[in-house]
């Protein structure tokens, strides 16, 4: 009897560790999407440099006069991107919001992902 109930105990605990083992894989997934190579890096900082920093501020508060007449989004905020999805951020990228223009026609849709995956790297 005291074997079984071992048996079934340790069963129990093995499964418990293949769950817990398989969440903690799944996080580390997850967080690899939002990671980049130094070389994108790179190129995203420009690229947002050049398109948003007039409105968004090198630091993505929306902290400059552009940002604060058009009402820009602070990128830094947890509510906002814990918000927002990653669709919804290259939505907006794509085709604007409020008074941010469409990019559509300017950037092309791995500049617009490169965006949006680095709009994520300002979360406070």
């Amino acid at each position: 009897m005291v074997n079984r109930a071992t048996k079934r105990h340790q069963k129990h605990i093995m499964s418990f560790l293949c769950f817990l083992w398989l969440l903690l894989f799944s996080a580390g997934a997850i967080g690899v999407q939002t990671q980049m190579s130094p070389a994108k890096a790179k190129a995203a900082k420009k690229l947002f440099s050049q398109k948003c920093v007039k409105c968004h501020g090198s630091d993505g508060t929306g902290n400059t006069i552009f940002g604060q007449i058009a009402g820009a989004t602070d990128l830094t905020a947890s509510k906002w991107q814990d918000k927002v999805d990653d669709k919804q951020i290259v939505n907006s990228i794509t085709h604007g919001k409020g008074q941010m223009p469409s990019f559509e026609k300017k950037l092309s849709t791995e500049q617009i992902t490169l965006l949006s995956t680095y709009v994520r790297t300002f979360r406070k």
